[in-house]
């Protein structure tokens, strides 16, 4: 089958992935800004940021490029280094002691604003399928349901936080939701992939993501979708035993 909608979907990839880094230096300077840091001090904290972020975004790319990923026969398969890296360092972060301080400045509602960014995801992800290069599983045509995540983000975001609203106990239902959508279609994805222990043996096999730009996918943006969730658990916690803190 031709391919017709795969160029907009890797663009699409790439552009997503830039607004989100775009997102999250932007959230991360407002955020050192709240917490009392100079102009100079905060942009110098995000500019490490930016840097950590561009290094990881180059190294995946590379590994897409080169191939070296693309070899599910292993067990594990090499291209569970680009899932596990990101995962290891968000949790790593998630529960270090200098990020307390941190996620306590960030908005709650900022960590729900952003999982809108599932939604695109989800049409490239079908517009993949409709080429013929993505099995239907993986899609909202099959068991994908992870894009009700993306639609209702902005609508729980303000319904919990709008107009100084704090229904934090509708919203951790909510990312709970979130999370578990987000793990139904990664783990659908991995036993869709030609590795030793698949399950879906349908065609086409889900070996696309290993390829630049579409590893965008499982190296950024998913561990962002991660993230997000992650951090918010983190800020509730923290701020159960803070209660002042907003």
């Amino acid at each position: 089958m031709g391919t017709t909608y795969l160029p907009y979907a890797q663009i699409g990839f790439i552009l997503l992935t830039l607004s989100c880094v775009l997102f999250i230096l932007w959230g991360t300077h407002k955020t050192y800004t709240r917490m009392g840091y100079s102009s100079a001090r905060a942009a110098k904290r995000t500019a490490i940021v930016a840097a950590i972020l561009i290094t990881w975004l180059a190294i995946a790319s590379v590994l897409a490029l080169t191939g070296i990923i693309q070899d599910f026969s292993g067990t594990p398969p090499k291209f569970f280094i680009i899932i596990l890296i990101p995962l290891l360092s968000i949790l790593i972060v998630t529960f270090s002691s200098k990020f307390r301080e941190f996620i306590k400045q960030v908005p709650a509602s900022w960590l729900m604003y952003i999982q809108v960014f599932r939604v695109p995801v989800e049409v490239f992800l079908w517009w993949q399928f409709l080429d013929g290069l993505t099995p239907i599983q993986m899609t909202f045509e099959g068991r994908n349901f992870d894009v009700l995540t993306g639609i209702t983000a902005p609508i729980f975001a303000w319904i919990c936080y709008g107009q100084g609203r704090k229904l934090h106990k509708l919203a951790i239902a909510w990312n709970i939701a979130g999370l578990v959508l987000l793990l139904d279609i990664v783990i659908t994805a991995i036993l869709s992939a030609p590795v030793p222990f698949r399950v879906f043996m349908n065609e086409p096999a889900n070996t696309l993501v290993a390829e630049f730009p579409i590893v965008l996918l499982p190296s950024f943006l998913v561990p962002l979708a991660f993230a997000m969730h992650f951090f918010f658990f983190r800020k509730m916690y923290l701020q159960r035993h803070s209660p002042a803190t907003v």
